[in-house]
């Protein structure tokens, strides 16, 4: 193993509360010159003020540690010269995008906007839609933890556009390959010689052994046990928490 691929909500916060143990982990995996990433589908925020966040919540995390599903959209959009683009995101999130373009878009990028969805906004994106703009989706999560339980996230959104406009979305993030591909070339090794940790089945367990990963579940953030038992995919290791992941690697990978 050559390094570590972390998600951050549900494994080391949920919410502003910290899940005991993170900082820990980060410092073991520090002592023991084991080098990690951050990845993650956040589409709430740009990456500067998403490390000062996980700064203030006492995580030492660097910017360039960090690979998310709103940085991968910008990358995305100038890859492709998209200008005209149609921002389905919270102000915070847009800082690295191109100014947001409300009429004639080429291309409507669609994130976490909690509870500002409904059937005028749906509506008129399907029009835009039908008229030739693309759907370029910073990923598909069914649900997400909140701080009152599993909320419906914007990949439930993005299939609703899917199936009116019978027009399928570009996928950025988690559980993407490409994705998966641009957080291990910060590493310069292969997939296969990386762990993933997460607390989704889909996204980040089913997402990481398409590339080869190992990988480890943990029992915190949107894990729930039903949901596992029922599934098919099945992770290399499950952990209670990221408290645990040190006592992991050391049985069974160090």
């Amino acid at each position: 193993m050559k390094g570590v691929l972390f998600d951050l909500d549900g494994v080391f916060y949920v919410e502003q509360q910290l899940i005991a143990g993170g900082i820990d982990c980060l410092r073991w995996l520090n002592e023991q010159q084991i080098p990690y990433r951050f990845v993650t589908n956040n589409t709430t925020m740009c990456r500067k003020d998403l490390t000062a966040k996980l700064r203030r919540l006492g995580l030492e995390v660097d910017e360039q540690e960090i690979m998310s599903a709103n940085y991968a959209g910008v990358l995305l959009l100038d890859q492709r010269g998209f200008k005209r683009c149609r921002l389905v995101l919270r102000p915070a999130a847009q800082q690295d995008y191109p100014t947001n373009c409300l009429q004639n878009p080429d291309a409507i990028v669609i994130g976490d906007i909690g509870n500002r969805w409904d059937y005028d906004l749906l509506n008129e994106l399907m029009n835009q839609v039908l008229e030739g703009a693309e759907i370029i989706a910073l990923h598909k999560g069914r649900y997400h933890q909140g701080s009152s339980g599993l909320l419906l996230d914007s990949g439930a959104f993005v299939a609703a556009l899917e199936h009116a406009t019978e027009k399928q979305a570009v996928v950025v993030g988690k559980p993407n390959p490409t994705f998966f591909e641009l957080a291990s070339n910060t590493f310069g090794c292969n997939p296969d010689e990386l762990l993933m940790v997460g607390d989704d089945l889909i996204n980040d367990i089913e997402g990481a052994m398409q590339m080869g990963m190992q990988t480890v579940l943990v029992q915190t953030g949107k894990y729930r046990k039903g949901l596992v038992e029922a599934s098919s995919i099945q992770p290399d290791g499950c952990i209670p928490s990221i408290k645990e992941l040190p006592v992991y690697l050391q049985n069974n990978i160090i």
